[in-house]
């Protein structure tokens, strides 16, 4: 006796219970989704980068340089605004790309926008000391 629990001796299973397979349209085919894309993929960083990255600071060392000269001439005359101009940017850009230093780039982030400060000061000191051009 032979029914859909039990059966036959040469009768198989599996093709008892299941359809022929379908076309499936807009999937992606299995050879390509063995490998992830190697943009998906995270890099991960030798112990040469990590050390190389931990000394990267270049950046904060030229703001602090640009920044320290710039005060120090803002103190005598008005043409140092430049370069302190050139710390506070420096300083901003290094501090999204190196951390660590964090107490370099901030110093000369400080001292640029010290040096800023007392640029503008000056030309204020400077424009209200000149009188008006008569006509």
């Amino acid at each position: 006796m032979t029914d859909a629990r039990h059966p036959a001796a040469g009768d198989d299973l599996r093709f008892a219970l299941t359809r022929p397979p379908e076309e499936v349209t807009g999937e992606l085919d299995y050879a390509s989704t063995v490998t992830a894309p190697t943009e998906w993929v995270p890099y991960v960083y030798t112990e040469s980068e990590l050390r190389a990255l931990a000394r990267r600071r270049a950046l904060s060392v030229a703001s602090l340089g640009f920044g320290a000269v710039g005060l120090a001439g803002a103190v005598f005359v008005v043409w140092t605004a430049p370069l302190s101009l050139a710390a506070v940017v420096l300083a901003i850009w290094a501090s999204r790309t190196e951390r660590p230093a964090v107490s370099i780039w901030a110093w000369g982030l400080g001292t640029g926008l010290a040096g800023l400060v007392i640029a503008a000061g000056w030309i204020v000191l400077i424009s209200q000391g000149i009188s008006p051009i008569p006509h």
